[in-house]
């Protein structure tokens, strides 16, 4: 039963950072659009984060291991495909200059 907790509370964790990191998304679409926006991309940025720091906080010390594994697990994911998305881009840049 524990390891099946601790299964979901890891993912739960991956989908929290998934809504943090969509937020701060938020602050590069705002490049073209009016100050008013930074307001409402900073609230749901304080949202996530608040709602991050309260399930934490909300978890026995067994189960919060998890959650933190999970959000940092999915950082570490999202640079890996990130590097690794941009890396690949510019090969295939590079050998399209070449032909």
């Amino acid at each position: 039963m524990i390891v099946s907790a601790k299964i979901v509370i890891f993912l739960l964790g991956m989908s929290l950072c998934v809504q943090v990191i969509s937020v701060l998304y938020g602050f590069i679409d705002l490049e073209y659009t009016s100050r008013s926006a930074w307001i409402a991309v900073c609230r749901r940025l304080l949202i996530w984060i608040i709602a991050a720091v309260v399930f934490w906080r909300l978890l026995g010390e067994v189960l919060r291991p998890s959650f933190l594994w999970g959000m940092i697990g999915y950082v570490f994911l999202y640079i890996l495909i990130f590097g690794s998305y941009h890396l690949v881009f510019a090969w295939n840049t590079k050998s399209m200059k070449t032909k």
